[in-house]
C-alpha cells in the first residue's frame, strides 16, 4: 500500500512538471512592441570631422534642429526608407533592428564619405519609443555595430571603427 501511494505521488509529481514546463513555451513577449512609436535620430562624433565631440547631425548638414528625425510605428513594412537624406534604409522589426545603405557610390551628399570608418568614430542612431519595450541584450552581424541599451524606451546603435560604409552594406541586430 505504501509503495503504491508512492508511486501514485510521484505521478502526480511528474505531470505537474512536464505541465508546468510547457506553460514556459507560451511565453511570447517579444523584445519590441509592435504598433509602438518609434523617433530616430542621428549623431556623428570622429576626431577628424568634429573635433571629438558627439554632434547632431543636423549641425554637420547645416539644417534646423531636429529636421532629420524621423517617426513612426513599428510593423511589418521598413520604418525609416532612405532616412537621413537616402543613407539607410532602416526597419524595425519585434525581434531586430536592420540597416541597408541606400545611397549610391556616386551620392552627391554621401559619396566621397564611403570609406572604413577609422579610430574614434561613431555613427549614432538613437531610437527613442513612446512606450517601454523589453529589450535586455543583444547580438550583432557586424562587429563594428554595436547596441547600448540607454533605456526601457532608447536604444541606440553605434556605427564605429571598422565599419565599412559603403554602398549594399548592411547589418542586423538581433534583440533579446
Amino acid at each position: 500500500m505504501k509503495c503504491h501511494k508512492l508511486k501514485s505521488l510521484a505521478i502526480i509529481f511528474l505531470a505537474i512538471t512536464v505541465w508546468s514546463c510547457s506553460n514556459d513555451d507560451d511565453n511570447t513577449t517579444t523584445p519590441i512592441t509592435l504598433d509602438s512609436a518609434v523617433t530616430v535620430t542621428n549623431t556623428f562624433q570622429s576626431t577628424a570631422f568634429t573635433q571629438g565631440a558627439e554632434l547632431a547631425i543636423e549641425d554637420l548638414f547645416q539644417q534646423p534642429e531636429g529636421a532629420l528625425a524621423a517617426t513612426a510605428n513599428v510593423s511589418t513594412a521598413v520604418e525609416f526608407p532612405a532616412y537621413l537624406l537616402n543613407l539607410y534604409d532602416i526597419d524595425i522589426d519585434e525581434n531586430s533592428i536592420s540597416f541597408e545603405v541606400v545611397a549610391q557610390a556616386d551620392d552627391p551628399t554621401y559619396g566621397d564619405l564611403f570609406r572604413i570608418l577609422e579610430a574614434d568614430t561613431f555613427d549614432r542612431y538613437y531610437f527613442t519609443f513612446e512606450n517601454a519595450q523589453d529589450v535586455s541584450g543583444f547580438t550583432s552581424s557586424n562587429s563594428s555595430v554595436n547596441l547600448r541599451i540607454d533605456s526601457d524606451k532608447v536604444l541606440v546603435v553605434e556605427i564605429g571603427e571598422g565599419y565599412d560604409f559603403k554602398p549594399g552594406q548592411n547589418f542586423k541586430i538581433t534583440l533579446k
